[in-house]
């Protein structure tokens, strides 16, 4: 059960306050809206939560997008600033001994006949909007698919974890990674891992072996 279905499970009954609604600030948040809430009772508490149930679609599979929220930043031309789809921050005050999980993104599949693939986290670049023309270059200069930061002073102290039943296959074996879905002559340019910027891990299409590459 994901965190998320099992504090649902306590329900929101519990919980018997609302979240106060602030009225916006316009002179320092112009049209936004924000929710400050210090939660005193025990139980489920959240300050946005959204559940959607689709009950009807249309006749063909795939066809249909069940989107619980989406978040978009978009910066207009001229404007050279960051823009966050989503940000989170779990956070433990002193005093505090807490599990904290920044984001959870959990995949709840309960038909056995369903093989279409369980994705729970989708990194995606894009160079345009959905439908539009494409551009004719990838547009992808400095694009980073996963990045692991920290403040200075502090950091992480494993990357990469799998818990011990996080791995399992309904048929053959599990991968930790998988480059299967990569053709060789296009796997054969690629640097598996750069230890340095003079220092690679590569794969010999030709040899079928790993190779350590230095420039």
């Amino acid at each position: 059960m994901s965190l998320v279905h099992r504090a649902v499970a306590l329900a929101l009954a519990a919980v018997g306050t609302v979240a106060a609604a602030v009225p916006p600030d316009p002179t320092a948040n112009p049209n936004s809206f924000i929710t400050v809430w210090s939660p005193q009772r025990p139980g489920y508490a959240a300050s946005f939560f959204t559940e959607m149930t689709r009950v009807s679609g249309s006749a063909l599979p795939l066809q249909d997008f069940t989107v619980a929220a989406q978040l978009v930043a978009k910066n207009a031309a001229g404007v050279h600033q960051w823009a966050f789809g989503v940000a989170t921050e779990a956070w433990a005050q002193p005093g505090s001994r807490s599990v904290l999980v920044g984001i959870e993104a959990a995949v709840i599949n309960e038909e056995p006949a369903n093989a279409y693939p369980k994705i729970a986290n989708n990194a995606v670049m894009k160079n345009r909007g959905d439908g539009a023309p494409d551009p004719g270059a990838p547009l992808n200069a400095n694009s980073i698919a996963y990045w692991i930061t920290a403040q200075p002073g502090t950091g992480f102290e494993r990357g990469l974890v799998f818990d011990a039943v996080s791995l399992k296959a309904t048929s053959g074996r599990p991968a930790a990674i998988d480059l299967s879905d990569i053709p060789d002559d296009q796997i054969g340019n690629i640097d598996l891992i750069r230890i340095r910027k003079d220092v690679t891990l590569r794969y010999d299409p030709a040899s079928g072996q790993l190779v350590l590459h230095r420039e």
